[in-house]
């Protein structure tokens, strides 16, 4: 393993195991139906004014910031080892731990402030519409223009930013503090309208979750690229995936072609 390699792992581990850990409580708090804010079906369908108030004189605003940063965590993660692997690198070994810990602050931070836009968002849609595939159908609508904008790429780009950052003192702190809140920005612009996607979807929260997850992580391969209207998806991903599948196809062809010539010598002798 080569010492590039070993950093990356260094990272990429701890990264997964978090978002391994997050999407575990997600699994267990959803079976045991205590995902009430956003993971039940139970209590969008029906919800009224009168409703949402009611529901949070029971569920306090701590344990629904909760329920969002562990959706946040475990859909989010993923995509952060890039930016964690430039502030590992740039910063002194003793002073690593702390760096990240900043960046993790401040990218969290923003992400929790973003969950109230996101979450009104979808409650609007549900006050407007009582039925679930209007509720999905807007949410679609508004994914799918920002998906094709201009804005979505700007936001793209800046996600691959990776600025210099100071290695000493108070300046070191305050650079992967504002770092993690560059991030933050730049990743809440580029997620928010999928986030959508799985908050707006009754009885299948969880799936619908995962397939975001896996759709923003994709994204999140292709390289920064002039910002235009255009149909935009995962071409990186598609390639990577549709190389690895003929690549092996030939393979196993020309393995097949030299057991039958084998086997044809085998006979004429």
């Amino acid at each position: 393993m080569t010492p590039a390699a070993y950093e990356r792992l260094q990272i990429r581990i701890p990264l997964t195991v978090a978002a391994a850990a997050a999407w575990v409580a997600v699994v267990t708090l959803s079976d045991q139906r205590r995902l009430v804010a956003f993971c039940s079906s139970d209590v969008w369908p029906a919800l009224s004014l009168d409703q949402l108030a009611l529901a949070m004189t029971f569920y306090s605003p701590a344990r629904l910031a909760g329920e969002w940063m562990l959706m946040v965590a475990a859909m989010m993660t993923p995509m952060l080892a890039g930016a964690v692997g430039h502030v590992r690198a740039r910063s002194l070994p003793r002073r690593r731990m702390r760096s990240m810990a900043l960046f993790m602050i401040g990218y969290c931070a923003i992400w929790a402030a973003c969950g109230i836009p996101i979450v009104l968002a979808v409650l609007a849609l549900q006050l407007m519409q009582s039925s679930s595939i209007v509720t999905i159908a807007l949410a679609g609508s508004l994914v799918l223009v920002w998906q094709f904008s201009p804005g979505k790429q700007i936001c793209l780009n800046h996600c691959h930013d990776q600025p210099p950052l100071a290695a000493y003192g108070i300046r070191a702190d305050l650079a992967a503090l504002g770092y993690g809140v560059a991030q933050g920005i730049w990743c809440c612009g580029a997620c928010w309208a999928l986030m959508l996607v799985p908050l707006a979807t009754q009885g299948g929260h969880l799936p619908a979750m995962a397939v975001t997850s896996a759709f923003l992580i994709a994204e999140r391969l292709d390289k920064p690229r002039r910002p235009t209207w255009e149909v935009r998806w995962p071409s990186t991903a598609a390639r990577l995936l549709w190389f690895r599948l003929v690549r092996f196809r030939p393979v196993r062809f020309r393995l097949g072609l030299w057991r039958r010539s084998e086997s044809a010598g085998v006979k004429a002798t």
